[in-house]
């Protein structure tokens, strides 16, 4: 098993409040979830209007698998333009003997 945990830095320059920044990071969280039926959720940066980290985590039975979602989940939550993402860390973790 093949364990993927990745970050998203976004920058939100149209926001000026809190509760723009908490729409903005609803929209995203839940499209991501919806599209691809991951664990997401915002992690950091939560009294900053204009950032928001959102963190995310893949299961797979591959590396290539899970990084390829991973990196699909980036691309996606780079085109949904609610925000430019400013920085991405991800950790793959293999637990076991990797097939």
């Amino acid at each position: 098993m093949v364990v993927g945990i990745s970050s998203v830095e976004i920058f939100l320059p149209e926001n000026h409040s809190l509760k723009e920044k908490r729409q903005a990071t609803k929209r995203i969280v839940e499209r991501t979830r919806q599209k691809f039926n991951v664990s997401v959720m915002e992690i950091d940066r939560t009294n900053l209007w204009q950032r928001v980290t959102i963190g995310f985590s893949v299961v797979g039975s591959g590396k290539d698998i899970v990084e390829r979602m991973i990196e699909n989940i980036h691309i996606f939550i780079e085109s949904l333009y609610i925000g430019k993402v400013i920085d991405t860390r991800t950790e793959i973790v293999m637990i076991g003997n990797e097939i």
